[in-house]
């Protein structure tokens, strides 16, 4: 006999959970695991079902992957995405993923280090200080452009370039809205449904114009796009223009939205915590002694990687979701067919079961090895499995060498009076991160 699957209380007629989820959706996600392993909730007159316990998150994503696809919020990104790597599934995300691999290979992904230190270096060296810095922002900017140049290093990509950093934000704002409380009010001309269509729609003609020019001209530039029109299938035929876009905008998401969430979060923990800061300097003055980064720093770099390991864990993405295929035994449970199941990255790591006083910023917990047992599912801020982020080593890299560049160079304070609220897009990100810059000493400054 199945185990009956407890519901989350609170819901409202007609439009159920969507007030918490509209408002507070990570701390009424991360609320649910003192329900049960798996808890019902209700979006606006749709069932979905939240997972809470790691063990039924591993099942979902990795030992029991084939009886799930990707669900509505993946439905809902095609508008963004199409048919990209983190929209598709089954054998066609089998086949992208096996073409696009080579792509993110290490000793490729290695190649990237430099451009990821001059990009920082450029623009960390424009600061001043004593500046206020919108963190978020010039976080977000240095992320855009790190990817922008892997993807278009020739000018005719310019455009497209300009048109994802200008726009990428607007368009991710929508697009979780839209998936976590569905309905007709997306058609109606609002201001906010007239931003993310106008967003999309010159993001995605700039990316199409980019690719038309590069095919016309048939040169290899040496960067991503380059690459993927170089690829073939099995049958020895081009790639198509539109798998190229859809493959280009999904790097662009990827490699933008979280990491530059990641990297702002980093800044701010990294400028409220001195002791911390302290720690962090002393390690990049003995490893780099002054000098640059490089990509085979990474290893010495324990406790910037510590640093880094912990944003991600307190300050992960919000929502992933999948959908049963069938009638579906998930551990003691069974789920209808074609039932939504949420997957909170954000929750699970905020569980204290697994992270002790999880809302404290903790970077020496990764050194525990009480963290280094965790069970599968408690720790996936780049999903598992075979729909696993396939750029997490790009994003790691960058954050560690971009964050080594800045605070070689700068101490960041927050500004006083300024309290730092966490919003949602793609990512968890700050709602704005003014900080002041302050020099380090000659002696420590690259």
């Amino acid at each position: 006999m199945p185990k009956p699957i407890p519901e989350a209380p609170g819901a409202l007629p007609l439009i159920g959970h969507a007030l918490p989820l509209a408002r507070r959706r990570t701390q009424f996600l991360a609320s649910l695991a003192e329900l049960g392993g798996i808890v019902r909730i209700n979006m606006v007159g749709m069932p979905a079902y939240v997972l809470t316990d790691p063990d039924l998150v591993w099942r979902v994503l990795v030992s029991e992957g084939r009886n799930y696809h990707r669900g509505r919020m993946f439905d809902k990104m095609t508008e963004v995405l199409g048919n990209g790597l983190a929209t598709i599934s089954g054998k066609a995300h089998h086949e992208t993923r096996r073409i696009l691999q080579p792509t993110f290979h290490h000793q490729k992904v290695a190649s990237y280090a430099s451009i990821m230190t001059g990009v920082a270096d450029a623009v960390s060296s424009a600061w001043r200080a004593g500046q206020v810095i919108e963190v978020d922002q010039a976080m977000n900017d240095l992320t855009a452009r790190v990817v922008n140049g892997i993807l278009f290093a020739s000018e005719m990509g310019a455009r497209a370039a300009d048109a994802i950093q200008l726009r990428l934000p607007e368009v991710m704002k929508g697009m979780l809205t839209r998936t976590l409380i569905p309905g007709a009010w997306q058609k109606l001309p609002l201001p906010a449904n007239i931003r993310y269509d106008r967003a999309n729609q010159e993001m995605h003609a700039a990316i199409d114009e980019a690719i038309a020019a590069y095919r016309a001209e048939g040169k290899d530039h040496s960067d991503m796009l380059s690459t993927l029109l170089a690829l073939r299938d099995d049958d020895g035929n081009p790639m198509t223009d539109q798998w190229i876009h859809d493959q280009v905008i999904t790097v662009a998401v990827g490699g933008i939205e979280t990491t530059s969430a990641a990297l702002a979060w980093c800044l701010h923990q990294i400028g409220v915590h001195p002791e911390m800061e302290q720690r962090l300097h002393a390690e990049l003055d003995e490893v780099l002694g002054g000098r640059p980064p490089e990509f085979a720093d990474l290893p010495r770099l324990v406790y910037t990687g510590r640093i880094v390991l912990e944003v991600l864990r307190m300050h992960a993405v919000a929502v992933y979701m999948r959908r049963t295929l069938d009638l579906t035994q998930l551990g003691e449970f069974e789920l209808p067919a074609k039932a939504e199941i949420i997957i909170s990255p954000y929750a699970l790591h905020r569980n204290p079961r697994y992270f002790p006083d999880p809302d404290v910023f903790d970077p020496d917990r990764w050194a525990s090895e009480a963290t280094k047992k965790l069970p599968k599912g408690a720790y996936i801020p780049f999903s598992a499995g075979g729909s696993k982020c396939i750029a997490d080593n790009f994003a790691i890299l960058e954050i560690t060498m971009a964050l080594a560049v800045i605070c070689s160079r700068w101490r960041l304070r927050g500004v006083p009076g300024k309290q730092v609220k966490e919003i949602t897009t793609g990512a968890t990100r700050p709602d704005r991160l003014p900080m002041i810059v302050a020099a380090r000493t000659p002696a420590m400054a690259v």
